[in-house]
Protein backbone atom coordinates (compact mmCIF):
# COMPACT_ATOMS: atom_id res chain seq x y z
CA UNK A 1 0.00 0.00 0.00
CA UNK A 2 1.19 3.33 -0.89
CA UNK A 3 1.68 5.67 2.26
CA UNK A 4 0.11 8.82 1.30
CA UNK A 5 -2.94 6.68 -0.11
CA UNK A 6 -3.77 5.53 3.73
CA UNK A 7 -3.99 9.33 4.27
CA UNK A 8 -8.01 11.06 4.46
CA UNK A 9 -9.00 14.60 4.03
CA UNK A 10 -12.89 16.05 4.97
CA UNK A 11 -14.69 19.06 3.98
CA UNK A 12 -17.70 20.36 6.07
CA UNK A 13 -20.08 22.72 5.81
CA UNK A 14 -21.45 24.74 8.74
CA UNK A 15 -23.91 27.44 8.72
CA UNK A 16 -22.81 30.83 9.64
CA UNK A 17 -25.23 31.03 11.98
CA UNK A 18 -25.23 27.98 14.07
CA UNK A 19 -21.46 28.83 14.45
CA UNK A 20 -22.34 32.41 16.10
CA UNK A 21 -25.42 30.82 18.01
CA UNK A 22 -23.05 27.36 19.43
CA UNK A 23 -19.58 29.05 19.58
CA UNK A 24 -18.82 28.51 23.19
CA UNK A 25 -20.96 25.18 23.28
CA UNK A 26 -18.61 24.05 20.23
CA UNK A 27 -15.79 25.17 21.77
CA UNK A 28 -15.83 23.81 24.67
CA UNK A 29 -16.56 20.68 23.34
CA UNK A 30 -13.56 20.56 21.06
CA UNK A 31 -11.62 21.35 24.13
CA UNK A 32 -12.83 18.31 25.88
CA UNK A 33 -12.47 16.10 23.02
CA UNK A 34 -9.20 17.21 22.92
CA UNK A 35 -8.16 17.05 26.12
CA UNK A 36 -6.63 20.77 26.02
CA UNK A 37 -7.94 21.50 29.40
CA UNK A 38 -7.05 17.94 30.96
CA UNK A 39 -4.12 17.65 29.82
CA UNK A 40 -1.20 18.53 32.73
CA UNK A 41 1.31 21.43 30.97
CA UNK A 42 3.54 21.89 34.00
CA UNK A 43 5.94 19.40 35.37
CA UNK A 44 6.12 18.40 38.90
CA UNK A 45 9.34 17.46 40.03
CA UNK A 46 10.14 15.36 43.22
CA UNK A 47 12.46 18.41 44.04
CA UNK A 48 10.27 20.87 43.42
CA UNK A 49 12.26 22.51 40.62
CA UNK A 50 13.45 21.51 36.98
CA UNK A 51 16.64 19.74 37.67
CA UNK A 52 17.34 19.06 33.53
CA UNK A 53 19.78 21.08 31.55
CA UNK A 54 20.86 19.04 28.89
CA UNK A 55 19.00 17.21 26.54
CA UNK A 56 20.12 14.61 23.75
CA UNK A 57 17.88 13.97 21.40
CA UNK A 58 18.20 10.72 19.53
CA UNK A 59 16.37 10.24 16.06
CA UNK A 60 16.33 6.82 14.38
CA UNK A 61 14.91 5.57 11.24
CA UNK A 62 11.35 3.86 10.16
CA UNK A 63 10.22 1.23 12.82
CA UNK A 64 6.68 0.85 13.87
CA UNK A 65 6.03 -0.24 17.65
CA UNK A 66 5.00 -4.05 16.80
CA UNK A 67 7.95 -4.25 14.88
CA UNK A 68 9.94 -3.70 17.83
CA UNK A 69 8.06 -3.96 21.32
CA UNK A 70 5.24 -5.82 19.91
CA UNK A 71 6.65 -8.54 22.48
CA UNK A 72 6.32 -6.98 25.43
CA UNK A 73 2.70 -8.29 27.11
CA UNK A 74 3.13 -5.45 29.63
CA UNK A 75 1.66 -3.06 27.15
CA UNK A 76 -0.71 -2.82 23.51
CA UNK A 77 1.33 -5.01 21.89
CA UNK A 78 0.65 -8.11 19.03
CA UNK A 79 3.14 -10.18 19.20
CA UNK A 80 2.45 -11.75 15.68
CA UNK A 81 3.59 -8.07 14.52
CA UNK A 82 6.77 -8.55 16.03
CA UNK A 83 10.28 -8.26 13.69
CA UNK A 84 13.37 -7.14 15.44
CA UNK A 85 12.12 -8.31 19.34
CA UNK A 86 14.00 -8.60 22.53
CA UNK A 87 16.73 -10.71 21.13
CA UNK A 88 17.22 -8.50 18.77
CA UNK A 89 16.77 -5.48 20.36
CA UNK A 90 17.95 -5.81 23.79
CA UNK A 91 19.09 -2.98 24.95
CA UNK A 92 15.46 -0.94 23.67
CA UNK A 93 13.27 -2.97 25.93
CA UNK A 94 15.53 -3.16 28.85
CA UNK A 95 15.49 0.72 27.89
CA UNK A 96 11.38 0.94 27.60
CA UNK A 97 10.90 -1.60 30.92
CA UNK A 98 12.96 0.78 33.17
CA UNK A 99 12.23 4.14 31.85
CA UNK A 100 8.62 3.97 30.83
CA UNK A 101 6.77 1.97 27.81
CA UNK A 102 5.16 4.78 25.45
CA UNK A 103 2.45 2.57 23.92
CA UNK A 104 0.39 5.18 22.44
CA UNK A 105 2.98 7.07 20.79
CA UNK A 106 3.09 8.23 16.62
CA UNK A 107 5.30 9.61 14.80
CA UNK A 108 3.91 12.80 12.97
CA UNK A 109 5.81 12.47 9.81
CA UNK A 110 5.00 9.67 7.12
CA UNK A 111 8.45 9.33 5.35
CA UNK A 112 11.50 10.61 6.11
CA UNK A 113 11.28 13.60 3.72
CA UNK A 114 8.73 15.09 6.10
CA UNK A 115 9.39 12.86 9.01
CA UNK A 116 12.88 14.26 9.64
CA UNK A 117 11.35 18.36 9.66
CA UNK A 118 8.22 16.99 12.27
CA UNK A 119 10.91 15.69 14.57
CA UNK A 120 13.25 18.96 14.26
CA UNK A 121 10.30 21.23 13.84
CA UNK A 122 7.12 20.22 15.23
CA UNK A 123 5.62 21.39 11.68
CA UNK A 124 6.55 20.94 7.99
CA UNK A 125 6.18 23.90 4.86
CA UNK A 126 3.14 23.82 2.37
CA UNK A 127 6.15 22.76 -0.15
CA UNK A 128 7.21 20.12 1.60
CA UNK A 129 3.61 18.51 1.94
CA UNK A 130 2.67 19.11 -1.87
CA UNK A 131 5.84 17.43 -2.89
CA UNK A 132 6.67 15.05 -0.56
CA UNK A 133 4.05 12.61 -2.11
CA UNK A 134 4.89 13.08 -5.86
CA UNK A 135 8.27 12.42 -4.72
CA UNK A 136 7.97 9.31 -3.40
CA UNK A 137 5.30 7.62 -5.95
CA UNK A 138 7.98 6.70 -8.45
CA UNK A 139 11.11 9.11 -8.20
CA UNK A 140 10.28 11.99 -10.26
CA UNK A 141 11.36 14.64 -7.95
CA UNK A 142 14.87 14.76 -6.06
CA UNK A 143 15.26 13.96 -2.55
CA UNK A 144 14.66 18.00 -1.69
CA UNK A 145 14.77 17.57 2.28
CA UNK A 146 17.13 17.96 4.71
CA UNK A 147 18.64 21.20 3.46
CA UNK A 148 18.63 19.83 -0.40
CA UNK A 149 16.59 20.75 -3.42
CA UNK A 150 17.15 19.79 -6.10
CA UNK A 151 20.36 17.69 -5.63
CA UNK A 152 22.41 21.21 -3.81
CA UNK A 153 22.32 22.55 -0.66
CA UNK A 154 20.69 26.19 -1.15
CA UNK A 155 22.74 27.11 1.80
CA UNK A 156 25.96 26.44 -0.25
CA UNK A 157 24.32 28.54 -3.05
CA UNK A 158 23.53 31.38 -0.89
CA UNK A 159 19.69 31.18 -1.56
CA UNK A 160 16.94 30.26 0.78
CA UNK A 161 15.31 27.29 1.43
CA UNK A 162 11.69 26.58 -0.07
CA UNK A 163 11.08 23.37 1.76
CA UNK A 164 11.92 25.17 5.45
CA UNK A 165 9.07 26.06 7.75
CA UNK A 166 8.59 29.86 8.28
CA UNK A 167 9.05 28.99 11.85
CA UNK A 168 12.44 27.37 11.91
CA UNK A 169 13.51 24.58 13.62
CA UNK A 170 14.61 23.63 17.08
CA UNK A 171 18.34 24.85 16.22
CA UNK A 172 16.45 27.99 15.13
CA UNK A 173 14.95 28.53 18.40
CA UNK A 174 18.35 27.33 20.45
CA UNK A 175 20.11 29.74 18.72
CA UNK A 176 17.69 32.87 18.89
CA UNK A 177 17.92 32.69 22.71
CA UNK A 178 21.82 31.87 22.44
CA UNK A 179 21.50 28.71 24.49
CA UNK A 180 24.77 25.88 23.47
CA UNK A 181 24.12 22.91 20.70
CA UNK A 182 25.49 20.45 18.54
CA UNK A 183 24.83 18.17 16.14
CA UNK A 184 25.75 14.62 14.83
CA UNK A 185 24.87 13.85 11.51
CA UNK A 186 20.98 15.88 11.17
CA UNK A 187 20.96 18.08 8.85
CA UNK A 188 24.53 17.74 8.15
CA UNK A 189 25.86 16.24 4.41
CA UNK A 190 28.89 13.56 4.43
CA UNK A 191 30.60 13.42 1.63
CA UNK A 192 32.61 10.12 1.52
CA UNK A 193 35.99 8.94 0.29
CA UNK A 194 34.47 5.99 -1.81
CA UNK A 195 32.58 6.43 -5.08
CA UNK A 196 29.14 7.93 -5.31
CA UNK A 197 26.67 10.84 -5.32
CA UNK A 198 28.39 12.10 -2.97
CA UNK A 199 32.10 11.18 -3.41
CA UNK A 200 35.04 13.25 -2.34
CA UNK A 201 36.92 15.16 -5.56
CA UNK A 202 40.12 13.20 -6.82
CA UNK A 203 43.23 14.05 -5.14
CA UNK A 204 45.18 17.08 -6.20
CA UNK A 205 48.95 17.29 -7.20
CA UNK A 206 50.68 16.50 -3.00
CA UNK A 207 48.34 13.58 -2.42
CA UNK A 208 49.84 12.74 0.99
CA UNK A 209 47.64 16.02 2.24
CA UNK A 210 43.92 14.74 0.88
CA UNK A 211 42.33 12.99 3.34
CA UNK A 212 41.20 10.40 1.02
CA UNK A 213 44.58 8.44 1.41
CA UNK A 214 42.63 5.67 1.71
CA UNK A 215 39.14 5.66 0.58
CA UNK A 216 37.75 2.60 2.99
CA UNK A 217 38.47 0.63 5.62
CA UNK A 218 38.75 -3.23 4.49
CA UNK A 219 37.77 -6.42 6.99
CA UNK A 220 40.74 -6.72 9.38
CA UNK A 221 42.00 -3.06 9.14
CA UNK A 222 42.30 -0.62 11.61
CA UNK A 223 39.34 1.01 12.83
CA UNK A 224 39.28 4.73 13.92
CA UNK A 225 39.52 3.32 17.48
CA UNK A 226 42.98 1.54 16.30
CA UNK A 227 40.92 -2.36 16.94
CA UNK A 228 40.78 -4.50 13.67
CA UNK A 229 37.64 -4.06 11.67
CA UNK A 230 35.22 -6.99 12.64
CA UNK A 231 33.10 -6.02 9.99
CA UNK A 232 32.76 -8.44 6.92
CA UNK A 233 32.13 -5.38 4.62
CA UNK A 234 34.14 -2.01 3.44
CA UNK A 235 33.70 0.61 6.03
CA UNK A 236 33.46 3.92 4.11
CA UNK A 237 35.61 6.90 5.39
CA UNK A 238 34.63 10.49 5.38
CA UNK A 239 35.98 13.05 3.50
CA UNK A 240 34.22 16.13 5.16
CA UNK A 241 30.77 17.20 6.60
CA UNK A 242 28.55 20.13 5.63
CA UNK A 243 25.97 22.33 7.39
CA UNK A 244 23.09 22.17 5.57
CA UNK A 245 21.18 25.55 7.75
CA UNK A 246 23.21 28.11 9.04
CA UNK A 247 22.81 27.76 12.24
CA UNK A 248 23.92 24.85 11.99
CA UNK A 249 27.86 26.25 10.92
CA UNK A 250 30.04 25.22 13.34
CA UNK A 251 27.52 23.47 15.49
CA UNK A 252 28.29 19.63 14.20
CA UNK A 253 30.75 17.24 14.93
CA UNK A 254 32.83 16.73 11.65
CA UNK A 255 33.63 13.12 12.39
CA UNK A 256 30.23 12.17 12.77
CA UNK A 257 28.54 10.04 9.95
CA UNK A 258 25.50 11.21 8.12
CA UNK A 259 22.95 8.55 6.48
CA UNK A 260 25.27 5.44 5.30
CA UNK A 261 24.19 2.26 6.00
CA UNK A 262 27.64 0.86 5.17
CA UNK A 263 28.65 2.83 7.98
CA UNK A 264 28.09 0.94 11.47
CA UNK A 265 25.69 2.39 13.97
CA UNK A 266 28.81 1.28 16.66
CA UNK A 267 31.27 3.83 14.96
CA UNK A 268 28.92 6.58 15.44
CA UNK A 269 28.41 5.49 18.58
CA UNK A 270 31.98 5.54 19.01
CA UNK A 271 32.58 9.48 17.92
CA UNK A 272 29.57 10.54 20.03
CA UNK A 273 31.13 9.10 23.04
CA UNK A 274 34.44 10.37 22.24
CA UNK A 275 33.62 13.83 22.11
CA UNK A 276 30.64 13.50 25.05
CA UNK A 277 34.05 12.35 27.28
CA UNK A 278 35.67 15.59 25.82
CA UNK A 279 32.74 17.67 26.89
CA UNK A 280 32.69 15.89 30.55
CA UNK A 281 36.52 16.65 31.29
CA UNK A 282 35.96 20.31 30.37
CA UNK A 283 32.90 20.70 32.04
CA UNK A 284 31.00 22.11 28.63
CA UNK A 285 28.37 19.73 27.35
CA UNK A 286 26.03 21.87 25.68
CA UNK A 287 22.75 22.14 26.64
CA UNK A 288 21.22 20.37 23.19
CA UNK A 289 23.00 17.68 21.35
CA UNK A 290 20.85 16.10 18.27
CA UNK A 291 22.15 12.75 17.21
CA UNK A 292 21.15 10.77 14.38
CA UNK A 293 21.30 6.62 14.42
CA UNK A 294 19.88 5.47 11.02
CA UNK A 295 20.70 1.82 10.68
CA UNK A 296 17.98 0.78 11.93
CA UNK A 297 16.37 1.36 8.36
CA UNK A 298 18.49 -1.58 6.90
CA UNK A 299 19.53 -2.51 3.63
CA UNK A 300 17.15 -4.97 2.83
CA UNK A 301 18.58 -7.77 1.16
CA UNK A 302 21.23 -6.80 -0.41
CA UNK A 303 23.78 -9.39 -1.16
CA UNK A 304 27.56 -8.24 1.50
CA UNK A 305 25.11 -5.60 3.07
CA UNK A 306 24.02 -6.37 7.00
CA UNK A 307 21.71 -8.66 7.07
CA UNK A 308 18.30 -6.58 8.37
CA UNK A 309 18.54 -8.31 11.49
CA UNK A 310 22.34 -7.23 12.20
CA UNK A 311 21.33 -3.99 11.20
CA UNK A 312 18.64 -3.18 13.82
CA UNK A 313 20.97 -5.07 16.65
CA UNK A 314 23.71 -2.71 15.51
CA UNK A 315 21.53 0.21 16.07
CA UNK A 316 20.19 -1.26 19.57
CA UNK A 317 23.62 -2.00 20.44
CA UNK A 318 24.67 1.79 19.54
CA UNK A 319 21.68 3.11 21.04
CA UNK A 320 22.33 1.47 24.55
CA UNK A 321 25.81 2.89 24.67
CA UNK A 322 24.74 6.04 24.06
CA UNK A 323 22.49 5.56 27.29
CA UNK A 324 25.52 3.78 29.34
CA UNK A 325 27.86 6.41 28.58
CA UNK A 326 25.51 9.68 29.80
CA UNK A 327 24.00 8.06 32.61
CA UNK A 328 27.55 6.61 33.95
CA UNK A 329 28.49 10.71 33.72
CA UNK A 330 28.47 13.26 35.95
CA UNK A 331 25.63 15.18 33.70
CA UNK A 332 23.04 12.09 34.77
CA UNK A 333 22.09 14.25 36.90
CA UNK A 334 20.31 17.02 35.12
CA UNK A 335 20.34 15.42 31.04
CA UNK A 336 17.08 13.67 29.45
CA UNK A 337 17.81 11.76 27.14
CA UNK A 338 14.76 11.36 24.27
CA UNK A 339 14.61 8.59 21.19
CA UNK A 340 12.01 7.95 18.49
CA UNK A 341 12.09 7.15 14.84
CA UNK A 342 11.84 10.03 12.30
CA UNK A 343 8.71 7.81 10.79
CA UNK A 344 7.50 4.42 10.84
CA UNK A 345 7.40 4.13 6.80
CA UNK A 346 4.09 2.38 6.93
CA UNK A 347 5.37 -0.48 8.36
CA UNK A 348 2.79 -3.51 10.58
CA UNK A 349 1.38 -2.33 13.86
CA UNK A 350 -2.39 -3.59 14.81
CA UNK A 351 -3.20 -0.04 15.98
CA UNK A 352 -1.72 2.21 13.43
CA UNK A 353 0.85 2.91 10.90
CA UNK A 354 2.13 5.72 12.15
CA UNK A 355 2.77 4.27 16.07
CA UNK A 356 6.10 3.92 16.87
CA UNK A 357 8.33 3.47 19.36
CA UNK A 358 9.01 6.33 21.39
CA UNK A 359 11.81 6.56 24.80
CA UNK A 360 11.92 9.18 26.96
CA UNK A 361 14.72 8.11 29.54
CA UNK A 362 16.59 10.18 32.92
CA UNK A 363 16.91 9.85 36.31
CA UNK A 364 13.77 10.92 37.23
CA UNK A 365 11.66 8.32 34.99
CA UNK A 366 9.09 6.86 36.98
CA UNK A 367 9.90 3.62 39.43
CA UNK A 368 7.02 0.66 39.63
CA UNK A 369 7.72 -2.08 42.12
CA UNK A 370 5.07 -4.10 39.72
CA UNK A 371 5.87 -4.11 36.25
CA UNK A 372 7.27 -1.63 34.42
CA UNK A 373 5.38 2.08 34.15
CA UNK A 374 3.57 2.45 30.93
CA UNK A 375 2.10 5.65 29.96
CA UNK A 376 -1.12 5.11 27.75
CA UNK A 377 -1.74 8.57 26.69
CA UNK A 378 -1.99 10.39 23.21
CA UNK A 379 1.48 11.68 22.61
CA UNK A 380 3.30 12.38 19.09
CA UNK A 381 6.37 13.91 17.46
CA UNK A 382 5.25 16.81 18.58
CA UNK A 383 4.88 16.69 22.08
CA UNK A 384 8.29 15.22 22.45
CA UNK A 385 9.81 18.80 21.02
CA UNK A 386 7.48 20.20 22.79
CA UNK A 387 8.71 18.78 26.37
CA UNK A 388 12.28 19.27 24.99
CA UNK A 389 11.42 22.84 24.47
CA UNK A 390 10.01 23.13 28.14
CA UNK A 391 12.63 21.47 29.99
CA UNK A 392 14.77 24.09 28.60
CA UNK A 393 12.42 26.79 29.34
CA UNK A 394 12.25 27.40 25.31
CA UNK A 395 9.07 29.26 23.86
CA UNK A 396 7.36 27.21 21.54
CA UNK A 397 7.95 27.16 17.70
CA UNK A 398 4.95 27.37 16.46
CA UNK A 399 1.24 26.87 17.00
CA UNK A 400 1.41 22.96 17.11
CA UNK A 401 4.24 22.26 19.84
CA UNK A 402 2.41 25.13 21.47
CA UNK A 403 -0.81 23.38 22.21
CA UNK A 404 1.24 19.90 22.34
CA UNK A 405 0.65 18.98 25.99
CA UNK A 406 4.01 18.17 27.79
CA UNK A 407 5.25 14.28 28.90
CA UNK A 408 5.18 15.17 32.39
CA UNK A 409 4.47 11.82 33.63
CA UNK A 410 7.55 10.68 32.23
CA UNK A 411 9.67 12.53 35.04
CA UNK A 412 7.45 11.51 37.88
CA UNK A 413 9.98 9.82 39.73
CA UNK A 414 12.07 10.64 42.79
CA UNK A 415 15.36 11.21 41.09
CA UNK A 416 16.65 7.26 41.84
CA UNK A 417 16.75 5.46 38.53
CA UNK A 418 20.48 4.18 38.99
CA UNK A 419 22.43 4.38 35.23
CA UNK A 420 21.89 1.86 32.68
CA UNK A 421 24.43 -0.93 31.09
CA UNK A 422 24.29 -1.12 27.83
CA UNK A 423 23.67 -5.75 26.57
CA UNK A 424 26.42 -6.87 24.19
CA UNK A 425 25.11 -9.99 23.35
CA UNK A 426 24.26 -9.44 19.53
CA UNK A 427 28.29 -8.28 19.48
CA UNK A 428 29.30 -11.60 21.35
CA UNK A 429 27.22 -13.91 19.43
CA UNK A 430 28.45 -12.59 16.38
CA UNK A 431 24.60 -11.28 15.03
CA UNK A 432 25.70 -7.52 14.24
CA UNK A 433 28.48 -9.28 11.80
CA UNK A 434 26.25 -10.95 9.79
CA UNK A 435 25.57 -10.22 5.57
CA UNK A 436 23.08 -11.54 3.34
CA UNK A 437 23.81 -13.97 0.84
CA UNK A 438 23.67 -13.45 -2.91
CA UNK A 439 21.42 -15.49 -5.14
CA UNK A 440 18.19 -15.27 -2.94
CA UNK A 441 14.93 -13.26 -5.09
CA UNK A 442 15.53 -10.84 -2.11
CA UNK A 443 18.83 -10.15 -2.94
CA UNK A 444 18.40 -9.74 -6.45
CA UNK A 445 15.04 -7.19 -5.53
CA UNK A 446 16.95 -5.43 -2.95
CA UNK A 447 20.07 -4.99 -5.56
CA UNK A 448 17.96 -2.92 -8.01
CA UNK A 449 16.82 -0.40 -4.36
CA UNK A 450 18.58 2.48 -3.83
CA UNK A 451 19.88 2.89 -0.43
CA UNK A 452 22.08 6.18 -1.06
CA UNK A 453 19.59 8.45 1.39
CA UNK A 454 17.13 7.91 3.82
CA UNK A 455 13.84 6.33 1.83
CA UNK A 456 15.34 6.59 -1.33
CA UNK A 457 14.20 2.57 -1.48
CA UNK A 458 10.64 1.94 -2.86
CA UNK A 459 8.95 1.38 0.98
CA UNK A 460 6.74 -0.84 -0.31
CA UNK A 461 8.81 -3.62 -2.05
CA UNK A 462 11.39 -2.95 0.87
CA UNK A 463 8.72 -3.60 3.62
CA UNK A 464 8.18 -6.69 2.13
CA UNK A 465 11.48 -7.63 1.87
CA UNK A 466 12.02 -7.06 5.27
CA UNK A 467 8.72 -8.92 6.15
CA UNK A 468 9.98 -12.15 4.36
CA UNK A 469 13.08 -12.06 5.83
CA UNK A 470 11.57 -12.28 9.60
CA UNK A 471 8.07 -13.76 9.32
CA UNK A 472 8.92 -16.28 6.41
CA UNK A 473 5.89 -17.26 4.31
CA UNK A 474 3.36 -16.07 7.03
CA UNK A 475 0.75 -13.11 4.90
CA UNK A 476 1.89 -9.62 4.71
CA UNK A 477 -0.91 -7.45 7.03
CA UNK A 478 -2.36 -4.76 5.53
CA UNK A 479 -1.61 -1.27 7.58
CA UNK A 480 -4.19 -0.13 9.62
CA UNK A 481 -4.93 3.26 9.69
CA UNK A 482 -6.99 4.07 13.14
CA UNK A 483 -4.94 6.00 15.19
CA UNK A 484 -6.42 6.17 19.09
CA UNK A 485 -6.92 9.81 19.60
CA UNK A 486 -6.26 11.34 23.27
CA UNK A 487 -10.14 11.68 24.11
CA UNK A 488 -10.26 7.56 24.04
CA UNK A 489 -6.21 6.60 24.97
CA UNK A 490 -6.51 4.46 28.04
CA UNK A 491 -5.82 6.31 30.98
CA UNK A 492 -2.46 7.34 32.32
CA UNK A 493 -0.65 5.62 35.33
CA UNK A 494 -0.67 7.48 38.00
CA UNK A 495 0.54 7.18 41.91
Amino acid sequence: VYGPGMLRGSVSRLSIASIVRDLQKSTQQVDAENLYKDAQTKFEFAGGTNPIKHIVYVIKENRTYDQIFGDMREANGDPSLVMYGEEITPNQHALARRFGILDNFYDSGEVSGNGHVWSTAAITSDYTERIWPIGYRGGERSYDFEGNVSNSIPLLLGIGDVNEPGTGYLWTNLATHHRNYRHYGEFVETTWCSGGAKAAPEAQEDESKHPCTVAEIAPGEALPSGAPSPYPWPIPLIYENRATKRELVDHFDPKFADFNLDYPDQLRADEFIREFSDFEKTDSLPEFMLVRLPNDHTSGAKAGKPTPKAAVADNDLALGRVVEAISHSKYWNDTAIFVLEDDAQDGADHVDSHRSLGLVISKYSPIRTAGPFVESGFYTTVNMVHTMEALLGLPPMNANDAYAPVMVHMFSGRGEQPAFVADHRNEKNGLMYQVNPSGSAAARQSARLDFSHADAADSRVLNRILWRDAKGKAAIPAPVHRVIPAALSAGRQDD
